[in-house]
């Protein structure tokens, strides 16, 4: 591609993405792609104009980085008459994060600082570029992923655009040798310890070779593909949190019946979106949970389906029991709680179980469940009249405070203040069962593994 076509493929871009006279706070790393894109930037000035703001980020990981960064400073003032500022940072790791990650993170944090200073209608400007693009569809492919993550990376998200997604590295630096541009490569980018480095120096050029030469194209046009249906998936979401008034940032949150008749690709948008502004990166596993009516997502972030079939997302413990009232207790079936799973079946008693609760059907012929509430007591069987207060009873089981508020309590239907049983932990000699006699058993599953009585 020769460099006049390059420039024109660029300012074409460039008129979709911004408008003229917008600040844009270009990330300047010192290699091909950045210095590629400053300098395309500032060659089309001219028809499209805008105030170039270049910055270079250095991360402090590598004992020459401030070499790298006094010389970026010298190529771009010598060749474009621009100043570059130069942000020296120091990483400090978050739990989970790699190196990688956590410079990552930083660089956006200051680039946004810029871009604030600059005002709302400034953009960042990335270098991110075709082979990118490959390679983040290649990775969350290999990683597991829908058709949200086989976008890959958007021209234009929020407050970044990248104009060169649709250019190939390879055109780039053939741009800035005809300018006669050096640039320096970072080492870390040639670490196998990187996923994305293995993908970029082993798994592509052996998809090249051996399967489709023009692989790096072909999955940048699959993200492109992706990007328009997922459109049909947004729209729907977007139009059934409308209708239904629902705002995803509420806590505690309920999403109406209905959303169980939408399609699963649509629910699942909802999902993300809901964890997205919590800060919650949900996998599909994650998602399935959620819509089949009970999960635990980060961030001890819970979501269940009540009796009347509304699905409950809550991440503090007291909201939860606010949104917890009491429920009848079916005599057969299950019953989704925010902790877990009652199931809940008609039995003659014949002995202990160390899985079930059992609670005499002849003299209860109805049961409620609820949460804990303070000042609740227990007579549990054998205690001849002595009665114990449930949160003893919690911390005998060492249970946390966070699953306190969760733990089904077993009450009478017609006095929800008589506590039959604590299910999985205690029954009230009140419940009592005799050999033969009608009962309730009751089996309590947190996750898909049954309490056992008296943990």
């Amino acid at each position: 591609m020769g460099v006049l076509s390059i420039e024109q493929r660029f300012l074409d871009t460039a008129r979709r993405l911004w408008a003229p006279g917008a600040t844009i706070i270009v990330g300047v790393s010192g290699g091909a792609d950045s210095l590629a894109l400053l300098f395309l930037l500032a060659r089309i000035n001219p028809q499209w104009p805008v105030t170039l703001q270049p910055v270079h980020v250095d991360h402090n990981l590598r004992s020459n980085s401030a070499d790298d960064a006094a010389w970026v400073q010298q190529v771009v003032r010598d060749r474009l008459g621009m100043d570059v500022v130069v942000e020296a940072i120091h990483i400090v790791r978050e739990r989970g994060e790699s190196w990688e990650m956590a410079a990552r993170r930083e660089r956006y944090r200051i680039l946004r600082s810029y871009r604030q200073q600059a005002g709302p209608d400034a953009w960042i400007a990335v270098a991110h570029h075709q082979r990118d693009q490959a390679e983040t569809v290649l990775m969350r492919l290999i990683t597991g992923t829908g058709i949200q993550g086989l976008q890959g990376m958007r021209e234009k998200t929020q407050d970044i655009v990248r104009p060169l997604l649709t250019f190939s590295p390879g055109s780039l630096r053939d741009y800035l040798q005809a300018h006669d541009v050096s640039w320096r490569e970072d080492p870390t980018n040639q670490d196998p310890y990187w996923l994305r480095n293995r993908i970029r120096w082993q798994l592509l050029p052996l998809l090249q070779t051996r399967f489709n030469p023009q692989i790096e194209t072909t999955l940048a046009q699959l993200a492109e593909r992706a990007q328009e249906e997922y459109q049909v998936i947004a729209q729907s979401s977007e139009q059934f949190l409308i209708s239904w008034n629902i705002d995803v940032r509420a806590d505690p949150l309920l999403l109406p019946k209905a959303f169980g008749l939408l399609l699963p690709a649509v629910q699942a948008d909802v999902m993300r979106r809901i964890g997205q502004v919590r800060g919650l990166r949900l996998s599909q596993k994650h998602i399935r949970q959620a819509r089949d009516g009970i999960a635990q997502w980060p961030k001890r972030f819970r979501v269940w389906q009540n009796a009347q079939g509304d699905w409950l997302i809550a991440g503090d413990s007291a909201a939860i029991h606010t949104l917890w009232p009491s429920h009848e207790l079916p005599l057969q079936g299950s019953l989704m709680l925010p902790g877990g799973r009652l199931v809940v079946s008609q039995t003659f008693y014949k002995e202990p179980q160390a899985s079930a609760t059992f609670i005499n059907a002849d003299r209860w012929s109805a049961l409620k469940v609820r949460a804990w509430r303070p000042g609740d007591r227990i007579e549990p069987l054998g205690m001849a009249g002595h009665h114990k207060k449930l949160q003893d009873i919690f911390v005998d089981a060492k249970l946390p405070w966070s699953q306190r508020r969760l733990w089904p309590v077993i009450v009478a239907a017609e006095d929800d203040r008589l506590v039959l049983a604590v299910a999985g932990l205690v029954t009230a000699e009140a419940a009592r069962c005799k050999i033969g006699g009608r009962c309730h058993q009751i089996e309590y599953f947190q996750g898909d593994f049954p309490v056992k009585e008296g943990i």
